[in-house]
């Protein structure tokens, strides 16, 4: 058979829509408590007090008494998130192109803010947590994260539910016995991985019915051992990256999808790392260029624009005496790292490779939206186009009651798959 010997003209077919995407879903609205909000529609700062505790002591036999002293602390949330996500959109473009170009991107802009408020609610919760466990509590090594399995699964719940029990969050049944109790109105709810929800499913063993739909809302997965579940891709993570040795050239580590190459000369290509005089400096110069990803320094390369997004809402911790560059990411989920140094004991520690799920009351993180997430339009001088800007603007606080509904348990993240970084 020959091939065609025809040449044709084609039509190209434009499709009216764009492809769906696929964006993260946020769960902040289960744990964060909007009640404030009211109340600081027109400030910055809102405050709130707590009672000094008091204690029982012995009456005198003459019927005499000590008054104990008592003092009130205030707390304050303050209003210090100021968030953006904007494009520029050239008229031209917008009345030539076929698909409705404001109405997706407007979308894309203000799902970003909502997702990166349920990132900055869930990382201040981790912070904030009045219990944090890990593989030590467990009969494991303290400081490691816990290997969650179908085996353990369940234990993880009870274990997360006992800590909220001795906090005195979760109480049980009310005999009236002349106490007042101040009941907190929350439902114990947790925030997991896909990883998790795997190992529940599993230890369930296809019964899906003992996770029967109670709640109607935003990642609800079912009820399990005492917690509403609510799947997210957003928890914090934390990994270790165990550095005594100075790199040998061309030796590389990766973090999140970007790479950074070690060079004994600086060169001009992204995601290169001087090699310092001893290690202590190496990880200093790797630390930098992480932090600041758009700045060439004379030890570091700026990363390309693709690879500084891969960055966003990370911290970079260098430390001399331990020998380890630790890595904090808010909104990402399970981060996938790996290296290929030369020395075999410089690696990313397995074992402190720990996504943190969170078991806690609803409504147990204090978050005021002053500005709701909404798109403006802002005409650009000397150009025929507009600026497309959404923006919102919020704040976030763990408060000393909210502090003990919250439990935090570190999970060995280093077999898990990180969740997609794009939305496409």
């Amino acid at each position: 058979m020959g091939s065609n010997p025809n040449t044709m003209t084609f039509k190209t077919v434009f499709s009216a829509e764009y492809q769906m995407s696929h964006f993260k879903e946020p769960v902040y609205q289960i744990f964060a408590d909007s009640r404030l909000e009211g109340g600081l529609t027109k400030g910055q700062t809102v405050s709130r007090s707590y009672a000094s505790d008091v204690v029982v002591n012995d009456m005198g036999a003459d019927g005499s008494y000590e008054p104990q002293a008592v003092a009130d602390t205030a707390e304050t949330l303050t209003i210090s998130y100021e968030k953006e996500a904007s494009i520029y959109i050239k008229k031209l473009d917008e009345l030539q192109a076929h698909l409705p170009v404001k109405q997706k991107y407007g979308r894309k802009l203000a799902n970003a803010l909502i997702n990166q408020i349920d990132a900055d609610v869930l990382y201040t919760m981790y912070a904030g947590a009045g219990t944090s466990l890990d593989d030590g509590h467990f009969a494991g090594t303290s400081g490691n994260g816990l290997t969650v399995t179908s085996s353990n699964v369940a234990t993880v719940f009870t274990m997360a539910m006992q800590k909220l029990r001795l906090k005195n969050v979760v109480y049980s049944k009310r005999f009236k016995a002349g106490m007042a109790l101040e009941t907190p109105e929350g439902m114990p709810s947790a925030g997991i991985s896909p990883e998790i929800l795997t190992a529940i499913e599993l230890y369930l063993g296809g019964k899906d019915t003992l996770l029967a739909d109670k709640v109607s809302t935003n990642g609800y997965t079912g009820y399990f051992h005492g917690f509403e579940c609510f799947l997210s891709n957003s928890l914090p993570w934390t990994g270790v990256l165990a550095l005594a040795t100075n790199p040998t050239a061309g030796d590389t580590i990766t973090i999140n999808g970007v790479t950074l190459t070690f060079v004994s000369s600086i060169g001009t290509t992204a995601g290169n790392v001087l090699i310092g005089a001893n290690v202590d400096a190496t990880r200093a110069s790797i630390a930098t260029l992480l932090t600041t990803p758009g700045t060439t320094t004379a030890t570091g390369v700026a990363l390309s624009s693709a690879d500084q997004k891969l960055l966003k809402n990370m911290t970079f911790t260098n430390s001399d005496s331990a020998n380890t560059l630790t890595v904090v990411a808010k909104g990402w989920g399970t981060v996938t790292v790996s290296e290929t140094l030369t020395d075999g004991t410089d690696t990313w520690t397995t074992t402190k490779q720990k996504l943190f799920i969170i078991f806690a009351l609803s409504k147990s993180c204090s978050l005021v939206i002053q500005k709701q997430p909404s798109m403006e339009e802002n005409g650009v001088s000397r150009k025929i186009g507009k600026d497309y800007v959404a923006w919102t603007v919020y704040g976030i606080k763990v408060f000393v009651d909210q502090a003990p509904q919250i439990v935090t348990v570190a999970v060995n993240s280093s077999s898990f798959t990180s969740a997609s970084t794009t939305s496409k």
